[in-house]
């Protein structure tokens, strides 16, 4: 059984899409490609935002909508790469380059479109269904929950008891 994940960095989708990242923002500081601004932006702003999408739909904390984020992660991740092959056009980057790249944009599409498919799953959108039919309840009111004994009976500061004149 796999061990329940606490936090968006566990994510092999979102350590995937980061590593690409990185090995992006790498190339964008070498060579032609770094002193052209624009386009060096566009290709940095689409390899940024998969890991970002995978962290933004993994805090939301509902199937879903964790879904709807790792699809516009995946779909950054294409752009991404047509950001590269126009940067080998133009000359920016050999091919070589941009196929080791690749690689890690393979790998990471290969984890987001994994984790898209465990998201849409009916066991997943179960869950979330029976998720959103439960009452919500305060944590004091929560079954087990003790208050500690340092916490005082809140009292109303207006109106009554004695006032000084």
């Amino acid at each position: 059984m796999a061990q329940a994940v606490r936090r968006f960095t566990q994510l092999p989708a979102w350590q995937a899409c980061n590593t690409y990242k990185q090995a992006v923002y790498r190339l964008c500081a070498e060579g032609p490609l770094s002193r052209d601004w624009d386009r060096r932006g566009q290709l940095e702003e689409s390899v940024a935002g998969p890991p970002a999408q995978i962290a933004e739909g993994f805090g939301r904390c509902n199937p879903t909508e964790f879904a709807r984020f790792t699809i516009i992660a995946r779909s950054s991740l294409m752009e991404s790469r047509s950001h590269l092959r126009d940067a080998v056009e133009n000359q920016y980057i050999s091919d070589a380059k941009r196929l080791e790249a690749d690689v890690l944009a393979e790998e990471a599409l290969r984890e987001v479109t994994g984790l898209i498919a465990d998201l849409q799953s009916a066991e997943a959108l179960q869950s979330a269904r029976r998720a959103r039919g439960r009452p919500i309840t305060t944590r004091a009111a929560r079954p087990g929950h003790r208050r500690s004994p340092s916490a005082a009976p809140r009292r109303s500061l207006g109106g009554g008891g004695n006032r000084n004149r």
